[in-house]
């Protein structure tokens, strides 16, 4: 797990990285304590934004690695493509991961959250920050520049959050766009949680939670190919 702690180490050495993807992210979830209680889905709104604009600052490490020959001296020694990618992302979504248990004991101590509330948002936040590190990873694969990188993130963000209906909702959008955003699993995030808060952890819950880990894995597949090339 070398690569690993260095990865995290790294991550949590960069102001940017630790700004975006601990330290906002945890003012969230202790600060808006009237959000989380009556409307947990705008905190969570909120939660995951951060999440999105933190994945790819600490998925760009990978790009970093590329761009100074670093992944080349990895992979010399007794070190796997798949262990390498493995460690790096679960370094990249560990602060994300803590956060996810902070807010689940906060939502039942202090939030009033019940306890299958609180085990959905759970699972859904797992699964996005791991679909989200997938995607950022893929990302950083096209590029050959961190700058280049983090503002075309940005737009595509922007684009994502706009056609899964986490801006506007879908209903609203010209009807020839209104399904796009399934190819995204925020948008199969929101309607998890929108399933959570109407009818608790039904089938259609844990069927968006299934697409969304597929979509994440096509993500990791993606990247791995591209990187190859």
């Amino acid at each position: 797990m070398i690569i690993f702690k260095y990865a995290l180490l790294r991550n949590l050495r960069s102001p940017a990285s630790y700004l975006s993807g601990v330290l906002v992210p945890i003012v969230i979830i202790i600060a808006m304590t009237n959000t989380w209680t009556y409307t947990p889905a705008v905190g969570l709104s909120f939660l995951i934004y951060m999440i999105l604009m933190s994945s790819v600052l600490l998925a760009s490490l990978v790009l970093e690695d590329r761009i100074d020959g670093s992944i080349i001296k990895f992979l010399i020694s007794p070190v796997s493509m798949a262990s390498y990618i493995s460690q790096n992302l679960l370094a990249a979504i560990i602060p994300s991961i803590t956060q996810t248990i902070l807010l689940g004991i906060l939502g039942l101590l202090r939030y009033n959250w019940t306890v299958e509330f609180t085990v959905g948002v759970a699972v859904t936040m797992f699964v996005f920050v791991l679909t989200t590190a997938a995607f950022a990873f893929c990302w950083n694969m096209f590029f050959l520049s961190k700058s280049g990188s983090r503002y075309s993130f940005l737009f595509a963000a922007a684009l994502m959050m706009l056609l899964s209906g986490m801006i506007i909702p879908i209903e609203a959008l010209p009807g020839f766009l209104q399904n796009v955003g399934a190819i995204f699993h925020l948008y199969w995030f929101i309607r998890a949680i929108v399933v959570l808060s109407d009818y608790g952890m039904a089938m259609q819950f844990w069927l968006y939670n299934i697409i969304a880990l597929f979509i994440g894995v096509g993500f990791l597949l993606i990247g791995s190919r591209r990187r190859r090339m």
